[in-house]
């Protein structure tokens, strides 16, 4: 058989695939190529991106790559967790409640900043319980 051909030509059965098959095959994992070139310090960045965050988030969360790379790990719970507090505080129109939307919004760009810095931040209560998510996932 040819390396790059998925089938046998005689019998039909399916051959076997590298971790990293490229446009013909599929690599055995959701999320593969996107996270491939990323590196640990790109990905804690993407996670706090203000609003944005939340989806390269996810998509690091998901991802075999970062599957036991507990900063992280880390760092994407704590963006979900932040994401889901600004989203709380955001539906309410009061005086107060757009303070501390504010308040959220400048704290992602500082954990943007420390990223950036190689530097890890742990939030009071949402740092705990992203903690806690990365310990339990793995």
């Amino acid at each position: 058989m040819d390396h790059g051909q998925s089938f046998c030509a005689n019998c039909g059965t399916a051959q076997p695939r590298s971790a990293g098959a490229g446009p013909g095959g599929y690599s055995g994992y959701a999320g593969s190529g996107i996270v491939d070139g990323v590196s640990e310090r790109t990905a804690s960045i993407l996670c706090y991106i203000p609003v944005f965050g939340v989806i390269p988030s996810i998509v690091f969360l998901a991802s075999r790559k970062f599957r036991y790379n507990q900063r992280v790990r880390f760092d994407g719970f704590q963006s979900v967790y932040l994401f889901v507090a600004w989203l709380i505080v955001s539906s309410f129109r009061h005086g107060f409640a757009s303070v501390l939307e504010t308040l959220l919004t400048l704290c992602w760009v500082f954990l943007l900043i420390k990223a950036a810095q190689s530097e890890q931040v742990h939030l009071p209560i949402l740092g705990d319980l992203a903690a806690r998510s990365t310990t339990e996932q793995l």
